[in-house]
């Protein structure tokens, strides 16, 4: 008997996208499916039991690649004929539908409150945010009903859509506990700080490097990318840059590394509607590094750090409190390695992908057999 051939789909993401290659993919070719991963316009590399196809489709804007884009993805996925199709995009709901009406099964992985991030697009008249934001509730409610099953990635989305689609479920996005690198011998740590992912000025780049203009000699590692060249180019001429580390966008294995190198993992996300109420990944990839985090003070987060005692929680609009924060960590290296472990602790008997990939399994059986 052949394997359930199963194949995901992103219009949008990088072909090693953590979640959808390393945790979701990975873990359904671990279970025996034949997983197929189809991207757009990316050179990919090869991947352990995952067969990755890139199709090329050049766009010059979002409109552009809307059409084009998903238009060859669809072809893509005719073409590989999988029992399951599992896309990770917003626009590719019309593909989605498409592919139902081929009979196939259809899951739409919802990563964000969209409709939230819709009202700080910086690119959008502050006027027609709330438009455009209830036009596409309205538009994706309708579409979740739809589809064969719906995953998200925090139990919030879930909430929103579990009432237009029963087959609904969060799959957290923990680490795996085996990912990271723990240091155990705290002096080979050579890094104070490290950020680890996209840079954009909602996420609190701004008020980072205002924190570095105040009075230490900390560094700040930062591993990712601008979201723009324009920021990228501003942010440079900040006077906190002379005390910034940016290695741009690394492979899963040289992120590990950096963690590892360094004391203390930063997340100072501003407050907006999609962050209040979400949690980033990147929050409990510090934690499986066994290192302290300094992050956002919101309700959710907060919680989660001060129940597993691993960090501190400031006013990620506060520079002097962000600042401070890393000073005192910095200053009791012994307390720091001991909050850090807390944290690793609690990833290890929580926080982890163990559980999330067994949630997916028996979820992707009952969506087969529906």
């Amino acid at each position: 008997m052949n394997p359930v051939k199963v194949c995901h789909l992103t219009s949008v993401h990088y072909w090693s996208d953590t979640r959808i290659l390393h945790r979701e993919c990975a873990s359904l070719a671990r279970k025996g499916m034949e997983v197929h991963l189809v991207v757009a316009n990316q050179e990919v590399e090869a991947f352990p039991g995952v067969t990755i196809h890139s199709v090329q489709a050049p766009a010059r804007n979002r409109l552009q690649r809307m059409q084009a884009v998903t238009g060859a993805i669809f072809r893509k996925a005719l073409e590989i004929d999988a029992d399951l199709y599992h896309f990770h995009d917003p626009e590719l709901m019309p593909v989605g539908r498409r592919l139902q009406r081929k009979g196939k099964k259809v899951i739409f992985d919802v990563h964000e409150h969209v409709p939230n991030q819709i009202r700080t697009k910086q690119y959008l008249p502050a006027f027609i945010r709330p438009l455009i934001a209830g036009m596409y509730d309205q538009y994706e409610k309708y579409m979740a009903g739809k589809m064969d099953g719906i995953v998200t990635a925090v139990d919030t989305v879930r909430d929103r859509l579990l009432p237009y689609n029963p087959l609904t479920i969060d799959i957290n996005n923990y680490p795996e506990p085996d990912m990271l690198y723990v240091e155990e011998d705290w002096s080979k740590k050579k890094r104070d700080v490290c950020y680890v992912g996209l840079l954009n000025e909602i996420r609190g780049i701004g008020e980072l490097l205002a924190a570095l203009e105040e009075p230490g000699d900390w560094r700040l590692t930062l591993v990712g990318y601008f979201e723009t060249p324009e920021l990228e180019a501003r942010m440079k001429t900040r006077p906190g840059w002379d005390r910034v580390d940016f290695v741009g966008r690394q492979s899963r294995k040289e992120v590990a590394r950096f963690l590892a190198e360094s004391k203390i993992g930063i997340v100072t996300f501003l407050p907006a509607p999609n962050h209040n109420k979400n949690q980033p990944n990147k929050l409990f990839e510090y934690m499986a590094a066994g290192i302290p985090v300094v992050c956002s003070h919101f309700t959710r987060w907060k919680k989660i750090v001060e129940d597993a005692g691993c960090g501190k929680c400031v006013d990620p609009a506060n520079p002097k409190e962000i600042a401070h924060a890393i000073a005192e960590l910095l200053a009791h290296p012994e307390e720091a390695q001991a909050t850090g472990m807390r944290g690793r602790k609690a990833m290890e008997s929580t926080y982890n992908w163990q559980t999330e990939e067994e949630k997916l399994w028996a979820f992707y059986q009952k969506v087969l057999l529906t």
